[in-house]
């Protein structure tokens, strides 16, 4: 009887190790743009708009801009902001490196003049019987 108790709650700590131990559904980066950053770089990441233009937000469908920067330049400026935080905040405490890197390949090298960055849009859920 001891055996079959020992390995049942082997098993039951296994089973409350893997749902603990499972990643985090990945965030919505589209959804992040939407809420931190379209306010200076407009919702189709080229700044165009009236505050965006008033902000100097950067412009992410320039050409020009996408070439002469790097990822790592970007992730870097996502994660540390631009001025000591005054020009543009970081976003450290709400991204990871690699939610980072995911934004500027996602999003910022995305971005087309015209097309708004909207979050995906959810899947519906499936009906249990």
């Amino acid at each position: 009887m001891n055996t079959i108790m020992t390995v049942c709650a082997l098993f039951l700590a296994a089973g409350v190790s893997l749902v603990f131990a499972a990643e985090p559904a990945p965030k919505d980066l589209r959804l992040f743009y939407q809420s931190n950053c379209a306010r200076c770089h407009g919702a189709d990441g080229s700044a165009r708009d009236a505050q965006g233009k008033s902000m100097k937000g950067q412009d992410f469908t320039e050409a020009r801009w996408r070439a002469d920067s790097s990822d790592a330049s970007m992730v870097k400026v996502i994660l540390k902001g631009k001025f000591f935080g005054l020009a543009m905040p970081g976003f450290r405490s709400q991204l990871t490196i690699e939610e980072s890197q995911r934004f500027v390949t996602e999003i910022i090298r995305q971005a087309v003049k015209g097309k708004a960055i909207e979050p995906e849009p959810k899947a519906p859920e499936a009906v249990q019987p």
